[in-house]
């Protein structure tokens, strides 16, 4: 489970890194295009947003591995011991019942959407790529409408039930840890703690440049 782990985060790592490289080069060509040639492509609307919705969802199994969601401990962080665990284990479990409400509604969701077929409105797939698909082939299997060529929302969609399932998998990991006493609950992210070491970096680095201002000047 350890390799399958890794693998598993390298490639979250490498996804999401191409997943806001992307969106970062879209939403600058649709900025040189509106200010520079006053003209503008619908389709980079529609893409920035669907891979805006890819990148939270499919980060947020990464944000546990890393710790970084928020969350309030003040309570579980004075327990300590058995009953610590205990909270740990309960709150897992809850967040294992709360993946698995989302799991079913978006299967709900993207069944029904996979029936009824529903096309996305700007972006299209490759030509070529549309030519060479069977017609009954391409409905049947991927609502994918031949003489149309858009992408079918389920499959722009289907991110909810990959993200959830992703998710799924690092709370089990989670609760096996808790367990196995390898870890004492979730990770959060400490917003207090990271503001006040960026302040005093940049204390650091403002009494740095001071320091070798002064030494310009004698």
């Amino acid at each position: 489970m350890t390799v399958i782990s890794r693998l598993f985060g390298y490639f979250e790592e490498g996804l999401l890194n191409l997943l806001i490289t992307m969106m970062t080069l879209l939403v600058f060509g649709e900025v040189i295009a509106r200010f520079f040639f006053n003209t503008g492509f619908l389709w980079i609307q529609e893409l920035t947003l669907t891979l805006c919705g890819w990148f939270v969802l499919f980060g947020m199994s990464y944000g546990v591995k890393v710790g970084a969601h928020i969350g309030v401990d003040a309570f579980v962080s004075k327990l300590s011991g058995k009953p610590q665990k205990i909270v740990a284990i309960f709150a897992c479990l809850c967040c294992l019942v709360y993946c698995g409400l989302f799991l079913k509604g978006a299967w709900e969701y993207l069944s029904q959407m996979y029936q009824i077929g529903i096309p996305m409105e700007d972006i299209d797939l490759p030509g070529w790529l549309v030519h060479q698909l069977d017609p009954d082939y391409a409905w049947e299997t991927w609502r994918i409408d031949v003489e149309d060529g858009a992408v079918p929302i389920w499959l722009s969609q289907s991110i909810l039930l990959i993200g959830f399932s992703m998710l799924t998998w690092r709370f089990i990991e989670l609760f096996i840890a808790i367990l196995k006493n390898q870890a004492v609950g979730f990770q959060l992210a400490d917003e207090a703690k990271d503001s006040m070491h960026l302040i005093d970096e940049a204390a650091q680095s403002t009494s740095s440049e001071k320091q070798e201002n002064d030494k310009d000047a004698k």
